[in-house]
């Protein structure tokens, strides 16, 4: 199995609580993803997501807490990386430029080696679905042979508009295109942010933001889709949650944190 050369820091400043913080990932010979702290290892499957709205936030048996964790495991199992060990001052992994190409490229730069064991496999054999919203958000777990992500968002009435996009998740497309969409919202979502205590930590150099015209601040686009691509990083860093990311083409419909957490919970019953 696979995993770093050596080891990673990464620090900056948490998107929601804007408090300074900082994560460390290291070689282990332990296979998934682990969570290490003075109360011991967790693995990533043993977490109980507490928050799934807007953000990723799960508490782990050895009492580690992690908020918005989901970009920097997107960047794990996107680049290919089988066996980690985490480490973290603070509860929150740093925002970064709101994308999870910070993780990805020191993943990148640090390289993988073959370590002994063996990555849990899986794969999905027969479709499965869940919804929100009576069927107005959808998400779909079917048979492939491929690891590959199709996802469609509906902002309608805004700049955002209505976008489409697919892509076989590799370490090249993951590092090259996906892992480089950022984070997005709308400055008519800033009052409920800001009455959940979220967003602290949020501005125009980690997040795109649109008003009834377009971006905000003179930002643009890294690519034109660059939204609905974000979509696919959330949605891969929420799966890792499962234990093991079963080969599948994942179909997401106006889906969203809450809905990746439903179904991340079918695939752990499945193949935990």
């Amino acid at each position: 199995m696979k995993t770093l050369n050596r080891q990673i820091n990464i620090s900056g400043v948490g998107l929601h609580s804007g408090e300074k913080s900082a994560v460390c990932l290291r070689p282990s010979n332990i296979p998934g993803i682990s969570f290490k702290n003075a109360g011991g290892v967790s693995m990533a499957s043993e977490a109980v997501v507490e928050e799934d709205s807007r953000l990723t936030g799960f508490c782990l048996p050895n009492g580690m807490k992690v908020r918005t964790g989901e970009h920097m495991l997107a960047a794990i199992a996107g680049m290919g990386l089988e066996a980690v060990e985490i480490e973290m001052e603070g509860e929150e992994v740093p925002i970064m430029d709101g994308s999870a190409f910070a993780f990805a490229h020191e993943i990148k730069e640090a390289g993988l080696c073959e370590v002994e064991g063996e990555a849990k496999k899986c794969a999905v054999s027969l479709p499965l679905t869940v919804e929100e919203k009576n069927g107005a958000r959808l998400l779909f777990a079917l048979p492939s042979e491929e690891l590959k992500i199709t996802y469609i968002i509906d902002y309608t009435g805004t700049p955002v508009g209505v976008q489409r996009a697919s892509f076989t998740v590799t370490p090249d497309t993951f590092y090259e295109t996906i892992s480089r969409a950022r984070t997005f919202g709308l400055t008519s979502e800033l009052d409920y942010l800001k009455r959940e205590g979220l967003a602290r930590g949020g501005s125009l150099d980690n997040a795109l933001v649109f008003d009834e015209k377009g971006l905000l601040g003179g930002a643009r686009l890294r690519f034109p889709h660059e939204c609905v691509i974000h979509k696919m990083t959330d949605l891969l860093g929420d799966l890792t949650l499962s234990g093991c990311l079963p080969t599948a083409h994942y179909v997401g419909i106006c889906a969203g944190h809450s809905i990746h957490a439903k179904l991340t919970r079918k695939l752990k019953a499945i193949f935990g």
